[in-house]
């Protein structure tokens, strides 16, 4: 079976007269009793060599025992200490004969006898089982059939020292070309009464830390930090989550923030006009921050475009990626533009001196180059080289264990994390999964009553939250979320798709039975986790209600939304009749909103003209009111692929290939619509397959329209290979 053998020898002195038995003998006689207190079974003992046998569970035991055996050799108090060295090497060994055999046995001693004075030495067997733990110094060659070991490093032995060291790193700071590339918005925040600024940059390039310092020079009257809410479903509901992130609870918006937001931020219906007047007066000579954009609902988009056209604000700023569009609710307004720069060789390194005070220059060089261009990368390659043993403490510094990392490129920053992610324990990943997987906002108590469902109890989340704040997976205060957003990224990209439902469903129970998450609108962000955990009944409901309380707070479009949503999710009979009364009991907002006949001829006539929230519109109410899904669908996706959402368009083309089964004809429609996803990416070859498929399946069942439209597309696919006379041939044949 599978042992680990540990074999101890003590180093005989150079010279007769420096001999000392009884001194060698007693540190033996000590190892041998703390060997066997370690379950170990004596295997020999020998002029100055001692071999025990232990079960191969207790190999990182093992290996702190041997640590501490050569402590304690090197610590004898009398003269000329005593050297020794240990071999350690695991498989398998038999035990059922008079005397124990296996090569572990003969590889402990070949590497106890190649070891220097005070080394211990693990075969390459053991070093993998005590990887995880320890950090490992030379390779040591037996000379016998080419066996090799690796020293336990004596100075830096466990990777525990190391991560407890990330708590020493210092924050990035704020590079001299960012403070250069930005510096208009202190002027235009001095010389206007609001200004509204779109902050371009990719995730990482150090916005969030500029803006943290720009805060404590210019000290608005407030901050307001409004980001998305799961799905975008919920009215109001970046809002709601952005009051919560300020104050921690529901309880504390309503002491400091009056009544108006106080239900706000318990998701209770308010009319529109209320919510605004009382932002008005909370963000009076205060700043909102809408970082990022995307996820943000439309609802409070459209009432924070209100609030600053009050002129309350100071500053209405938004960041969004380099190329992304803004959203069409806030994009006719006057925004500044200002772009996130990429870091220079010389800001990468002076971010590295802010994170690594007194460190020498070289090693600041070393690991700049490592992080890349954005700030996050240079913080995270600091912290993955710490957290492996690459980088350790020296003095008020740090420098290289052995030898610097090797490269001479930056290290992508999504393969650091993945690095950092995959040393870290059981609870604490499991504690962080459930933070990245709500949105920024969540109070802690919610956090904590989602790890009790998950099984981490009470003295294990504190153990866990303690360790995430200290290695830098989380932000401190009332608030636990991944401190960037490529971290939340990569943790849920990692986790299985059997665990992110599992985690929507404890979510979901976690906010039906805390206090405060009772408001009939979070029921769209309660009804998006119980759908995503795979009760998709119970998320319809959750949704009803969410749309019966936009209908109570005035917004007509959001509840016909959330009713399609609703339908969507659980189109049986009893959704669709409940959806139906929600939909005409909202009111008319729009002639436009109430379709009649086909679902697509408003809608189609709307797309045509690029009336993209028409098409919207019309579609939510179609479904809401129990029309044609896979049609609905049909013009989503085109109007999702005008907008550029490839995203979502391929969305709406799986819901369509799913409902349409073995049907012909809704198999061709659904073919159409991928030909025209496909033509959008430019793949015009699998556009063709897919146009062609579309008309063989209206060929079969004798439906001119679907082979109409079939040609049509493939005239299309042609068109883009440059091919106009086929294209023009096709065209011509298709019927009327």
């Amino acid at each position: 079976m599978e042992r680990v053998v540990a074999w101890l020898r003590v180093f005989p002195p150079t010279r007769a007269e420096h001999d000392q038995p009884s001194r060698a003998g007693g540190w033996l006689a000590h190892a041998i009793e703390r060997l066997e207190a370690q379950n170990g079974t004596l295997l020999a003992a020998v002029g100055g060599s001692v071999a025990a046998l232990f079960d191969v569970t207790d190999v990182v035991e093992v290996i702190g025992l041997g640590l501490s055996l050569l402590d304690d050799a090197e610590a004898a108090e009398v003269p000329g200490q005593l050297h020794a060295a240990i071999g350690i090497a695991s498989g398998v060994v038999d035990t059922s004969g008079a005397r124990p055999l296996g090569s572990p046995i003969d590889r402990a001693q070949l590497l106890a006898n190649r070891a220097r004075k005070g080394e211990l030495v693990l075969d390459a067997s053991t070093r993998d089982l005590g990887a995880a733990v320890y950090l490992f110094g030379r390779s040591v060659g037996t000379g016998a059939a080419a066996h090799r070991g690796s020293t336990v490093d004596r100075k830096v032995p466990r990777r525990a020292t190391c991560r407890a060291s990330l708590a020493l790193l210092g924050r990035p700071g704020v590079p001299q070309i960012t403070e250069e590339q930005l510096a208009p918005i202190e002027s235009w925040i001095a010389d206007e009464g609001c200004v509204d600024i779109a902050l371009r940059g990719p995730t990482g390039a150090g916005a969030g830390e500029y803006l943290r310092a720009l805060a404590e020079r210019a000290q608005p009257a407030s901050v307001l930090r409004v980001a998305n809410v799961p799905g975008g479903f919920e009215p109001f509901g970046s809002l709601r989550l952005a009051l919560l992130r300020r104050r921690g609870s529901p309880a504390l918006v309503r002491k400091h923030d009056g009544d108006v937001l106080g239900d706000l931020a318990e998701g209770i219906p308010r009319s529109p006009l209320e919510i605004r007047d009382a932002l008005v007066e909370t963000t009076r000579g205060g700043w909102v921050l809408v970082d990022p954009v995307s996820g943000v609902d439309a609802i409070s988009l459209q009432l924070l475009q209100k609030v600053a056209d009050t002129g309350a604000p100071a500053m209405l700023l938004v960041r969004l990626g380099i190329d992304a569009a803004l959203p069409p609710v806030v994009a006719d307004r006057d925004w500044k533009e200002l772009v996130m720069p990429a870091l220079r060789g010389d800001d990468a390194k002076e971010v590295a001196r802010h994170v690594l005070p007194e460190t020498d220059e070289e090693v600041i060089r070393r690991v700049a180059v490592l992080g890349g261009d954005t700030v996050v990368g240079v913080l995270e390659a600091i912290r993955t080289l710490v957290a492996a043993g690459d980088l350790v403490v020296d003095g008020d510094g740090f420098t290289w264990r052995v030898s610097p990392r090797a490269g001479v490129r930056g290290i992508p920053l999504d393969d650091l994390l993945e690095e950092r992610l995959g040393a870290l324990e059981d609870a604490p990943v499991r504690l962080l999964e459930a933070i990245c997987s709500m949105p920024q906002g969540t109070p802690r108590a919610l956090v904590a009553a989602i790890a009790d469902r998950d099984g981490i109890a009470p003295e294990v989340r504190r153990d866990a939250v303690r360790l995430l704040l200290d290695e830098g997976y989380a932000t401190r205060g009332d608030i636990l979320q991944p401190t960037n957003e490529m971290l939340r990224k990569v943790v849920l990209r990692r986790m299985p798709p059997a665990r992110q439902s599992e985690l929507c469903r404890f979510a979901a129970e976690a906010m039906m039975d805390s206090e405060g998450y009772g408001g009939k609108l979070i029921g769209a962000t309660i009804g998006f986790y119980l759908a995503e955990g795979g009760d998709a009944p119970a998320g319809a409901l959750a949704m009803l209600r969410a749309a019966e309380g936009a209908a109570e707070s005035g917004l007509t479009r959001s509840a016909r939304r959330l009713a399609a949503v609703a339908v969507q999710l659980d189109p049986r009979g009893e959704t669709r009749a409940r959806a139906v009364t929600i939909s005409r009991g909202a009111g008319a907002e729009d002639d436009r909103a109430a379709p009649s006949g086909r679902v697509s001829q408003v809608a189609i006539q709307a797309l045509l003209t690029g009336d993209l929230e028409t098409v919207e519109r019309t579609v939510d109410t179609a479904i809401a009111e129990g029309r044609d899904l896979a049609a609905a669908d049909r013009v989503r996706a085109m109007a999702l692929l005008a907008k550029g959402d490839v995203h979502g368009a391929l969305a709406a083309y799986g819901r369509m290939r799913q409902a349409a089964g073995e049907d012909p004809k809704a198999l061709g429609m659904a073919e159409l619509t991928f030909a025209w996803i496909q033509l959008h990416l430019g793949e015009a070859g699998v556009a063709v397959r897919a146009g062609l498929r579309a008309l063989a399946a209206s060929r079969a069942v004798r439906d001119p329209r679907g082979e109409a439209a079939a040609l049509h597309t493939l005239a299309a696919c042609y068109r883009s290979l440059g091919r106009d006379e086929d294209a023009a041939r096709l065209s011509e044949v298709a019927p009327d």
